[in-house]
């Protein structure tokens, strides 16, 4: 068993993996925002920063074990907003533990998806996740641009690629036909000598009628069929009616995950970007961070006039001060009656690095 999946072995000497944000095509296609993801056990500060400035993402969805204590510091040296969107709660279990399969449905149907049945398969993930897909639509700043509409659209486009099962063999999506009703749906993955579920749901009418433990009475079935050894799943910690019967069924934990969503937002801007020359090595670093703080706030009174409670926040200015000139870019990405975000970094590759925040709120 491999203690550190994000680290690489060499010899005696354990060497943390780069922390790399990977770009979500899906997603950022659909929603309209650079969005990246980043999963990592002990994901490296300055990296992270690097990754998301170089690549200009507008929000980067970072999971992390529950058991690194230090991730938010490590977040907040970043400079970076960001804001907690939930735990997981992950099981493993090993297949020989619990070989009983005993269905209380025996007329119970498991219908692969073929690519024929679309909108069953979106009807079915509106009605199972339509509630909360994916979290940017709660997330601050990201709240007023992103709807679940448009996540469960996002997920929708996701499984039906990636779980298309001829196109995808060890991947497949599964509903659950009770007589002449769906009752729920469930994905499968086979990585190894392991079978992951990565979503899940029963139909809000059918939840207490015991169709979850023919679900997992099918998984346990599946993976004695494919000599898999262990399956694993996982659900929101808030989730407390799931987590109920996973303890129930004597399941056990693995591990915890924090999620963070980094609305970083580097890219996208309501209204059209401003772009001003600087001469920043003729300036020392107090001129630099007026000049700044005087144009965002030029900026931001355009969109929010009157008295508003102010932050500003500067990230590696001292970047720009070795500079004889760099063109700083100023974006607005949220703009609402009650507040302004007026978004700064670096448009010349020799000032690659540097970001700022300016907001103002009533």
């Amino acid at each position: 068993m491999c203690l550190f999946p994000n680290n690489i072995y060499f010899g005696a000497m354990i060497i943390p993996a780069p922390t790399t944000v990977d770009f979500s095509t899906i997603e950022s296609g659909l929603i309209g925002l650079k969005i990246g993801r980043c999963n990592h056990d002990s994901f490296n500060a300055n990296e992270l920063y690097s990754q998301i400035t170089e690549g200009h993402y507008d929000l980067c969805r970072l999971k992390v074990p529950a058991e690194d204590e230090h991730a938010t510091a490590r977040l907040h040296q970043t400079g970076l907003p960001y804001f907690f969107s939930g735990s997981i709660r992950k099981y493993r279990t090993c297949i020989a533990e619990y070989p009983k399969v005993h269905y209380q449905y025996s007329d119970l149907i498991f219908e692969l998806y073929d690519g024929t049945q679309n909108q069953l398969l979106k009807d079915m993930l509106v009605d199972t996740w339509g509630q909360y897909p994916l979290g940017y639509y709660r997330t601050p700043y990201t709240s007023e641009l992103v709807t679940k509409e448009q996540e469960i659209e996002s997920v929708y486009q996701y499984y039906k690629q990636y779980n298309l099962n001829k196109d995808y063999p060890l991947n497949q999506i599964l509903f659950m036909k009770h007589g002449e009703k769906y009752v729920g749906i469930f994905t499968l993955n086979t990585v190894g000598n392991t079978l992951e579920c990565n979503l899940a749901g029963i139909l809000k009418p059918y939840r207490s009628d015991g169709y979850f433990h023919d679900e997992m009475n099918f998984k346990k079935e599946y993976c004695i069929k494919h000599g898999l050894e262990y399956f694993t799943f996982g659900a929101r910690n808030e989730n407390a009616a799931v987590q109920k019967i996973f303890q129930h069924l004597d399941f056990q934990t693995a591990g915890n995950d924090n999620v963070f969503h980094l609305p970083s937002l580097l890219t996208y801007s309501k209204a059209t970007p401003v772009l001003k020359e600087l001469k920043p090595k003729e300036m020392d670093y107090g001129k630099l961070s007026g000049t700044l703080y005087h144009e965002a706030s030029l900026l931001a009174q355009q969109h929010l006039p009157g008295e508003s409670t102010m932050s500003f926040q500067l990230k590696h200015p001292e970047i720009l001060l070795k500079e004889e000139a760099v063109t700083i870019r100023f974006s607005v990405p949220v703009v609402t009656e009650n507040e302004v975000l007026v978004v700064m970094r670096s448009e010349n590759e020799n000032g690659k690095g540097f970001t700022g925040y300016f907001r103002i709120a009533n």
